[in-house]
């Protein structure tokens, strides 16, 4: 599966890759040999705004025309022939790109607001950055706009 790095211009794109399942790294630097690097020693493809670093790095740099996240995510799933999978949706934390873990509903009672911990039944946990996750109505309008793609 291709993996990606972002930089600070498309961070809402890293949110966006992750959610569907795309290994993608965010960093927000302005030094731009730091992210080529990173992404020649993991093997990872450069999403950016910045045309300069795409035109000096061909061969892993990807220039995003779109002005907005939705439209960027688009051109990338069209570019890469990237595969929205139901079983791939919320498998990374949104935040740091850690795959998340199952964790028993009794572990985050005091973690969760109460609503939420009465009427769901499963919870996923980040083990880098502890953010509990849970199938939330936001679930409902992202795979909205995943069947419009």
């Amino acid at each position: 599966m291709v993996k990606f790095i972002t930089d600070g211009m498309c961070g809402g794109l890293a949110r966006w890759l992750r959610l569907i399942g795309y290994d993608t790294l965010y960093l927000n630097t302005s030094r731009k040999i730091e992210i080529i690097r990173i992404a020649e020693k993991e093997n990872r493809i450069v999403l950016t705004k910045d045309k300069k670093l795409a035109e000096n790095y061909p061969e892993i740099v990807f220039y995003i025309e779109g002005e907005n996240t939705y439209t960027q995510f688009e051109e990338v799933i069209k570019k890469f022939n990237l595969e929205i999978k139901e079983k791939n949706l919320f498998k990374r934390c949104s935040i740091c790109n850690t795959e998340l873990e199952r964790i028993e509903k009794e572990k985050v009672k005091n973690f969760v607001p109460e609503y939420v911990y009465i009427k769901k039944e499963e919870f996923a946990i980040c083990k880098k950055c502890n953010k509990i996750y849970w199938e939330g109505d936001h679930c409902k309008y992202i795979r909205e706009r995943l069947r419009k793609i």
